[in-house]
């Protein structure tokens, strides 16, 4: 030991004692602190050796008794006895020492009260019940052997609740112990939140004692978590008479976690509810503002600490017992407050700072000043708040709401108004006239209009109703004008994407050699004829359009999921989607319903889109209603969503949650499917309200996020959608075709240099590495484009005629092909020598090498990109290929090195890549077999109609002919790897012809069994195959051999 005297031992007695203080529930630190304390006892009383000096034993004698050992101990066992891991580390220590006291002096009190003891923990799940079992039969054998048989046959019926309670748990316990070993704090993590969700989701009147622990051992490995912390307080306000007090664990997650508001607000709130003195709360809030570290956690952190301590001192203000000094400290206090948040607003964000978009703190201030019998200077605070929320129905709302408050102690008859006509709500009315001034962007005018025209029929003169009517009509006609442009707007913007995403793929230059011709590149072929299949595959499957129905603009208008699609908050977790479909029966028709859990778990927030947006009108009077139990929030989600972009490509919903989750509670993240146009990188982030989606814009809009990547995160708004950026796009980007292939970099860039505007030269290559003959330029302006694309049309150079013009975009892109590494020269042991050769792009291959190095993923959904495959796939393996074909749900991967294959199969094999959808190991035929992914992206089918076009799809496959099914021919090699086929089939002995133009990057050529055939013979059997296609029925087979009746989008 450290200490040598007296001193230094009683200092170290009270570090462990604040040790234990700071982390009650640490059964280390209990044993750590109760085997100081009995190693203090013995070395002073000569139980045990120490190297004391008899002044120090007899100091000792006095400081450190029996009875201030034994009372540690017992602090220590109610602290850590629902531990159900480690509590066995205090209770078995515990146990051995008042063993050892009563053999060194027997008492037959001190018998009974091991016997309970022994007892009472048997009765409690722990991880080593087997062994303090044997433990109480070695004490009852002893001590009380004449009941022995009896004492563990009762013993053991008792028990059987606390065995079970610990075998429901035990393989949550087993995977947080193999975590805390393997010292993986994110698996770690993992498991305590899934285990967590396990017990709240399960508990039960017995249960609160296993989660109260549960929670305090996560406090000790995760405290830095203000997530765990807030679940934990929850938990205790749900049970006020747990015996287990509040504050303290409030204490200690500040102490922890000093950047979350929340954690704070809380802690203020409970001082409050407990009737703590103003100084004790006031030395709190100071805690939590002054440190600065709140700033870390975000505006809205700070926020909330205001927003407890303002209503605070607003409650007190007009309390029966407060004073006038009450009132001014309330005053001086919320004033403080608005000018320390507009201060840190201004630091942060800038001097366009505008305040909170909730208005919260304001709203409490005029509460006060309205209290205070100040209503002028209350309206005075409301009418500066207009030139910033003058667009939100919300606003209007409860500026009206308060005007009538204030109006009501002159709207009712008594004996001081008899025969006088009563006041009308001037205000309340002039209020709402304002209002209808900024219905032309106004969030939710039609509220506005609805509340206007019925304030008027209960509230004013007839005159003034009259007038109201009129003014109502004109307003109306006003967002109906609006509304139509707005639809106008987002129909073109609609046009523009639908002939975007649909315009054919440009075919590749063929770069003309001397007699005019060149062979296409390799790689390209494969990439055309992938994209044709899934065209003609995915065309032969789109029903006849309906002409009628068509022929309007309106019919082709996209979703409006802007303005008909209600934010719904405060949904039980219990709550399906059935359920909140039920909750909103009769409202309207219902699109679509999005269910996400909120970051606590214990409630869900969800999306419902409608048909028409007077559905949403309808949806919004739920708001308030109960569901399941629970009071149900509902808001328009008009202007709630962003449009972000420019992320990095690897980016998953995870991420960009993370991304956002200071600024707001995030209700669902919606990727675009990838099937139409694999170069999509984008997605939709909705908000809990409008005013939080403002600020989430503002705080990320312009974000950098590294890798020169600058987000983009506006408003979504489709009316207002921004031509696309760059060279080619802007016409400063010209083609150069049938560049020698001997050309070095340096000629090319010489060429073009020497041009006015030039900026840079991009030459392609293939696999091998080779210059594909082409070259694009980029010029500073598209007059020097256009420019230097006439002079280098036709212009000789290195004895060819180069073709110049300028560079035009590609058109979607059905799958995408990512190339990482070459293969190398030298082949992998165990290759087969006389292996027959392929050469792909100057880079000589053998086939069958190439197939043993390739996989498919299967089950891969069509949101995800090209660069979470990398991301999932790479760290097993270094890859030379991926290609993502979204009309498959799958991916092809080629690996440099066939020893990675397995590995990464193994590894890879069940992954869950989204929520619900696990990742698939197998082969690229049984991958290209499967259709594109299957999306209900409408509730109840295709509406009205639903049923007759159901029926006509039925009749229209009824009337075609089925396609004859393609027969494979057994080729030479048996399986994937040259492995021997089923029962009754031949082992072959070379190439499989069966896998011949499914996909030309990955297909291998073969000969067939029957013997070789010359080009006369393959021409003539292919020109009568497509002659009997066209008997047959023409269309019907995508060219993968499967109908394209079972591959619809």
């Amino acid at each position: 030991m450290l200490a040598r005297s007296t001193e230094e031992r009683l200092s170290l007695m009270e570090l462990c004692l604040k040790s234990v203080q700071e982390e009650p529930s640490s059964s280390t630190l209990w044993r750590l602190y109760g085997d100081y304390m009995y190693w203090l006892w013995a070395a002073a009383f000569d139980v045990e050796p120490a190297d004391w000096t008899e002044e120090d034993k007899m100091l000792g004698r006095e400081v450190f008794s029996w009875q201030a050992m034994k009372d540690v101990w017992e602090q220590a066992l109610p602290a850590t006895q629902w531990h159900m891991n480690d509590s066995h580390l205090v209770w078995d220590r515990w146990m051995e020492i008042m063993l050892r006291d009563q053999e060194a002096r027997p008492e037959p009190q001190k018998l009974h009260h091991l016997k309970n003891a022994f007892v009472d923990r048997l009765l409690k799940p722990h991880a080593t019940w087997d062994e303090t079992f044997q433990m109480f039969s070695t004490f009852i054998s002893r001590y009380f052997n004449s009941e022995y048989e009896e004492t563990m046959m009762t013993m053991t019926k008792r028990a059987s609740q606390a065995k079970q309670q610990f075998a429901l748990r035990e393989h949550h316990e087993l995977k947080v112990d193999r975590a805390v070993k393997a010292a993986d704090k994110d698996t770690e993590w993992e498991a305590y939140s899934a285990y967590l969700e396990w017990e709240l989701r399960n508990k039960g009147v017995f249960s609160f004692h296993l989660i109260n622990a549960l929670f305090e051992r996560a406090t000790l490995r995760f405290s830095i978590d203000a997530t765990i912390w807030q679940n934990y307080v929850e938990l205790l306000m749900e049970h006020p008479d747990s015996g287990v007090e509040v504050l303290p664990v409030l204490e200690r997650g500040t102490r922890h976690c000093p950047w979350s508001g929340e954690l704070w607000s809380h802690r203020l709130l409970t001082l409050e509810a407990e009737g703590r003195s103003f100084d004790e709360m006031e030395s709190v809030k100071h805690s939590a503002t002054e440190t600065g570290l709140l700033d870390v956690g975000g505006l809205e952190e700070l926020l909330k600490v205001y927003i407890a301590w303002c209503g605070f001192l607003r409650r007190k203000a007009f309390d029966a017992r407060s004073s006038e000094d009450d009132v001014d400290i309330a005053e001086v206090g919320i004033r403080s407050a608005l000018e320390h948040v507009k201060e840190i607003g201004e630091k942060r964000y800038g001097k366009d700072f505008q305040g909170d978009p909730q208005y919260r703190l304001e709203r409490i201030n005029i509460k006060f000043i309205t209290q205070s019998g100040h209503p002028q200077s209350a309206r005075d605070c409301w009418r500066a708040l207009v030139p910033r929320l003058e667009n939100s129905y919300d606003f209007w709302y409860r500026y009206y709401i308060w005007e009538m408050v204030v109006w009501s102690k002159w709207c009712m008859r008594d004996k001081e108004n008899a025969g006088q006509s009563l006041e009308s709500p001037r205000e309340a009315t002039n209020i709402l006239r304002q209002g209808l001034k900024k219905v032309v962007t106004m969030d939710w005018p039609e509220a506005l209009i609805d509340m206007f025209i019925n304030h008027c029929e209960q509230n004013e003169s007839v005159h003034e109703y009259r007038y109201a009517v009129f003014e109502a009509k004109k307003a109306r006609a006003d967002v109906a004008a609006r509304r139509q442009r707005e639809a106008a707007e987002a129909a073109a913007a609609y046009q523009q994407q639908v002939l975007a995403t649909t315009e054919v793929a440009a075919e590749a230059y063929d770069d003309a050699t001397a007699n005019g011709k060149r062979k296409r590149d390799v790689d390209a072929i494969a990439e055309e004829t992938a994209a044709k299949k899934s065209r003609q595959a995915e065309e032969a499957s789109v029903e006849p359009m309906d002409l009628e129905a068509s022929s309007s603009g309106a019919a082709q208008l996209k979703r409006d999921r802007e303005h008909t699609t209600v934010i719904v908050r405060n949904i039980p977790s219990s709550a399906t989607q059935t359920r909140v479909r039920q909750f909103f029966n009769g409202c309207g028709n219902i699109n679509s319903i999005s269910l996400s859990p909120d970051a606590d778990g214990s409630t869900q927030s969800a999306t419902v889109e409608f048909e028409t947006q007077q559905d949403v009108k309808t949806a919004v009077t739920r708001d308030g209603k109960p569901l399941e139990g629970e009071s149900v929030r509902v808001s328009v989600g008009t202007g709630a969503t962003l449009y972000v972009t420019n992320y990095p490509p690897e980016a998953d919903e995870a991420y960009i949650r993370k991304l956002f989750k200071e600024h707001g509670e995030i209700v669902s993240v919606r990727f675009p499917s990838l099937k139409l146009n694999t170069h999509r990188r984008f997605c939709y982030v909705t908000f809990a309200s409008t005013q939080q989606a403002e600020a989430a814009s503002k705080a990320m809009d312009g974000k950098p996020l590294g890798k020169n990547l600058r987000l983009k995160a506006p408003v979504s708004d489709p009316a207002h959608k921004q031509a696309r950026e760059g060279a080619q796009y802007e016409g400063r980007e010209i083609f150069i075709g049938n560049i020698e292939h001997s050309a070095t970099d340096q000629e090319v860039q010489d060429l073009l240099s020497a041009l006015d505007g030039f900026v840079n030269v991009r030459i392609p290559r293939n696999l091998g590495g080779k210059m594909k003959g082409v070259a694009f330029g980029e010029f500073d302006t598209t007059e020097n484009a256009k420019k230097a694309a006439d002079i280098v049309d036709a212009k000789d150079f290195k004895g060819r005629i180069l073709r110049s013009s300028i560079s035009e975009p590609k058109g979607s892109k059905r799958q995408a092909t990512a190339i990482i590494g070459q293969t190398s020269a030298s082949p992998e042991p165990g290759s087969a020598p006389g292996d027959t050769t392929a050469e792909t792009n100057g880079t000589t291959t053998a086939p069958r090498d190439r197939r043993e190095r390739t996989i498919a993923l299967l089950n891969i959904p069509d949101t995800v990109n090209d660069a979470r495959i990398r991301s999932l796939v790479e760290p097993h393996g270094a890859l030379r290929k991926i290609i993502l074909m979204p009309q498959h749900q799958g991916a092809i991967i080629e690996f440099a090195n066939v020893s990675d294959v397995g590995k990464a199969s193994l590894v890879v094999d069940g992954h869950e890549i989204e929520p619900g959808r696990r990742v698939r190991v197998g082969t690229v035929e049984e991958m290209k077999k499967a259709g594109p992914e299957k999306k209900v992206d409408r509730l109840g089918g295709g509406g009205p109609s639903g049923k007759k076009k159901d029926e006509k799809k039925v009749e229209s496959k009824s009337t075609f002919m089925q396609p004859t099914p393609r027969v494979s021919r057994p080729g030479v090699p048996g399986g994937r790897r040259g492995g021997k086929g089923g029962l009754g089939v031949k082992r072959a002995t070379g190439p499989s012809a069966s896998a011949a133009g499914k996909d030309v990057e990955m297909a291998e050529t073969g000969t067939e069994a029957s013997g070789s055939k010359s080009n006369a013979q393959f021409k003539a059997m292919f020109l009568a195959s497509r002659e009997k296609g066209k008997d047959d029925g023409e269309g019907k087979d995508g060219g993968d051999g499967e109908p394209d009746g079972g591959a619809k989008a």
